[in-house]
């Protein structure tokens, strides 16, 4: 391959894996190199039970007492003693695990009930690639030691027997005492998480310190005097101090190594930056921070700290790094202490540690969601401030260029885009998304801050807004939901419509209502009303699901670190994890989601309208005898269903049943409010990787899809089906969700070039001018896959060859070895657009 061909062949990433080299650009230090490398290197994650034990220890000592004092005190108790340690070329230090490379933690308050199913099924996967490595040793713990204790007492075995027995069968079928498999018919995700991805304010910490908030609230304390006061805001203000003081200890901790480590370093240079990380982690979070060193520094024990309180929640979420960090790096660079290189190394530093981190999920059906590894570290640059101009800044671009460097998954760098988004950024923007690994993923303010405007928030507040996990937002100091959700397989309503219920995967269970033989339909009429009967059962449960969820959760999980940081829950000292009550001015959001199936949902309808009712050409027992014979000896009638109109194509009737479809989910959930001021439930289409597990049990499908293959993601076109360019595409997305109710939320758009397509400034043109399109259509997200087909299918041959491929999954990206067949078929089944 000659280099001017590579140019127009090749994407940035390509290109450096072909030739070998150890970065994708030069602008990346030696230090950083061999960080990235001993973590690339360092084999598959390691489960880490240090926080698991040390929080067991300290909930032995501390039952019966409020639940946000028993979790102040477990990560007082954590902090104090969890092991310590400072690696070679660190400079941004602290982690919960005692080696260098990936690990996950457990939450045994979460799904403690399930480690000893869950232990054996990742070590029946040792060796794939997904693979998590459990220890002799990590066994014994969890069955001599967490379990034991857990069982019985954490939330997901409460939360399953806490439903109502028709909402608990459809997720979890007809075992009673299954808590471990899902139907994914619907999709419960409380048992995931402690909380959804929240926004933490770092600010707020860098500005004040542990040691403002500790005597802000201390002073609250001494002058409480109200009976009641005593009752309600004594524990969570005592629940703070404890908490500032597990912080703060954590950091001294590491001074204290660090200067140990100084003592007895031989290397001059070595010694210097030891010194400094015990300095700075002396001074702060305790104390303000006085420099982007120690601002940096701060968020990153800020986010570390919240991963230990609990499972995603503040820790998957960085906020706007190009504004809070920016007086810091401004300041240092103008009084000559930091130059951009300075702090581009700094930041990729912290790239490498987040890297590090996996997210572990016990439950089988949630692991199968979230392939590669995910955990949705967001960082937001971009967007407008609180005065509604432009805040691009210099520290922009220093955030932007330093992802550019290195094959990493993470950090998930998120733009907000809006209509006066300067052309330098966005060029930079478009720059780097070329580069091939899916990064900057694209956010719309022009959807976002009207949407939080419609829900009561102030413009300035709307304006505000952060990317939150896989491609949500939050406004950090007015929302408060946190509970989980639970999501609709929109492939399972079509299943339910055209099987009077029944699953046939599930041995025909009757999940859902009973609507009738569809051979007894003589309208589209017809259809159309068993489909709505049967995603309105579907939302009727997701909600049940939920409002159990926000109800028992107090019971089990507190938040004192995320809930000190937050205005209003601070004020109200009300813990965020109080789900059944209202923190007085805040906003609670809660979500329906849905996980796959939208694109598949519009073609199956479409099909079924256009080949029996409108041309005739299929009847009903043909059409219904093909999908239960999966298409076997039914090809031609496969042939008529693949090439029925699709939607993505600008078809504005096939397009317009995507909009009945989501107009039934907005008028469900706006018939449905719940009860109190601020509360009010969202629609979103994220489908993370649950698509493809969500296709395995769905049966075949009158798009000409076979039983078991993945359905459509996000609300994308199915796969292959768009055929008109993206421009067109986006219109009939646009179509398909513009119901105009203000519980519409966030929706996933995904896109694939090759790099010829997009090569060259024109190319960079070319992409700018989808995303000002995509900007002026209203739509949430957007972003991309810049590779090539043959690439791919190199990688699945010689996985270590290509072992640090980066690829856009959902949300998030992940190195494309690490995922399954499947999901690596899902990619390369994408449409690949022609710009």
């Amino acid at each position: 391959m000659n280099a001017p061909n590579r140019i127009e062949a090749f994407s940035a990433q390509e290109a450096a894996l072909a030739d070998g080299r150890r970065a994708v650009h030069d602008n990346v230090t030696e230090r950083v190199l061999r960080l990235f490398e001993r973590a690339r290197n360092s084999g598959q994650p390691r489960v880490s039970l240090e926080r698991a034990v040390l929080f067991t220890e300290s909930f032995k000592a501390t039952e019966g007492q409020p639940m946000v004092l028993r979790w102040a005190r477990a990560l007082k108790h954590t902090t104090e003693n969890i092991t310590i340690t400072i690696f070679a070329d660190e400079l941004i230090v602290g982690r919960p695990n005692t080696w260098f490379g990936k690990h996950g933690i457990v939450y045994p308050e979460l799904d403690g009930s399930l480690m000893c199913q869950a232990v054996e099924v990742f070590r029946e996967r040792q060796g794939l690639p997904d693979s998590v490595v459990i220890t002799d040793d990590d066994k014994r713990i969890i069955e001599e030691e967490l379990a034991p204790y857990w069982t019985g007492r954490d939330f997901t075995p409460n939360f399953i027997r806490a439903l109502p027995e028709e909402s608990r069968f459809i997720s979890f079928g007809p075992d009673r005492d299954n808590i471990f498999i899902q139907t994914a018919v619907v999709l419960s995700s409380q048992s995931m998480r402690h909380s959804q991805n929240w926004v933490i304010d770092h600010g707020k910490l860098m500005q004040r310190g542990c040691k403002g908030i500790r005597e802000d609230a201390q002073a609250r304390l001494d002058a409480l005097e109200h009976p009641i006061d005593l009752v309600e805001k004594k524990p969570f203000l005592e629940a703070v101090v404890l908490t500032c003081d597990a912080l703060s200890t954590w950091a001294r901790r590491y001074a204290e190594e660090a200067a140990r480590l100084a003592a007895i370093e031989t290397d001059p240079r070595r010694r210097a930056e030891l010194e400094d990380i015990a300095e700075t982690c002396a001074w702060a979070p305790e104390n303000p921070a006085r420099s982007f060193r120690e601002a940096l520094q701060v968020q990153w024990f800020s986010q570390s700290f919240s991963r230990l309180e609990e499972m995603i929640g503040g820790d998957i979420n960085q906020g706007r790094m190009d504004q809070y960090l920016y007086p810091y790096y401004r300041k240092d660079v103008d009084e000559g202490r930091l130059t951009p290189e300075g702090a581009q190394e700094l930041f990729q530093c912290l790239w490498v540690n987040m890297m590090q981190y996996v997210q572990l999920t016990l439950s089988p059906t949630m692991a199968a969601g979230r392939e590669g590894f995910s955990h949705h570290e967001t960082v937001t640059i971009g967007g407008q401030t609180a005065g509604g101009v432009d805040a691009t800044n210099e520290l922009s671009y220093v955030l932007l260029e330093s992802t550019r460097a290195l094959c990493t998954s993470y950090p998930e760098l998120s733009a907000r885009i809006h209509s006066n988004t300067p052309e330098r950024f966005l060029h930079a923007v478009v720059e780097s998304i070329k580069d091939g690994k899916g990064s900057p993923k694209v956010v719309n303010d022009e959807f976002v801050v009207p949407f939080y405007l419609a829900q009561g928030a102030t413009l300035p507040e709307a304006l505000d807004y952060a990317v939150s996990g896989c491609m949500e937002s939050r406004l950090m100091n007015r929302e408060t939901h946190r509970t989980g959700n639970s999501a609709v397989n929109y492939g399972s309503v079509i299943e339910m419509t055209l099987r009077d219920g029944r699953v046939k995967i599930w041995q025909d269970t009757q999940f859902g209502l009973p609507t009738d033989d569809p051979r007894t339909f003589t309208s589209f009429d017809q259809v159309w009303d068993a489909f709505r009967a049967q995603l309105e059962n579907v939302l009727k449960h997701i909600m049940i699901q939920c409002a159990v969820g926000r109800k028992i959760k107090p019971l089990y999980f507190a938040a004192p670190y995320a809930s000190m940081l937050h205005d209003m829950a601070s004020a109200a000292c009300m813990d965020l994890q109080r789900h059944d009550e209202a923190i007085p001015g805040t906003m609670d959001l809660a979500c329906v989601d849905g996980i796959g199936g939208f694109g598949t949902a519009i073609d199956s309808l479409a099909a079924i309208k256009h080949l029996i009712f409108d041309t005739r050409t299929l009847g009903w027992d043909e059409l219904l005898q093909a999908l239960e014979d999966n298409w076997e000896g039914h090809e031609a009638t496969r042939q008529l269903c693949l090439n029925a109109p699709k939607f993505g194509n600008d078809i504005e009737w096939v397009d317009n049943i995507g909009n009945e479809i989501y107009k039934i989910v907005l008028e469900y959930l706006h018939r449905h409010p719940r009860p109190k001021p601020g509360q009010d439930t969202m629609a979103r289409i994220i489908p993370i990787t649950f698509h493809v597990p969500a296709g395995k049990v769905t049966f075949a499908t009158p798009t000409g899809r076979p039983a078991g293959e993945y359905l459509s993601e996000g609300i994308s076109p199915a796969h292959g089906m768009d055929l008109k360019g993206p421009t067109v595409t986006m219109h009939s997305m646009a179509r398909a969700t513009s119901a105009a109710y203000k519980e519409k939320g966030a929706n996933l758009i995904n896109m694939k070039f090759s790099p010829a397509n997009v090569a060259g400034e024109a190319g960079s043109q070319r992409l700018m001018q989808i995303i000002r399109t995509w900007c002026k259509l209203k739509l949430w997200h957007l972003q991309f896959n810049i590779i090539n087909r043959n690439t791919l299918l190199a990688a699945q041959k010689d996985p270590e060859k290509y072992r640090d491929l980066v690829v856009r999954i959902a949300g998030y990206c992940a190195y494309f070895v690490e995922l399954t067949p499947m999901q690596q078929a899902e990619i390369l089944a994408r449409t690949e657009e022609a710009a």
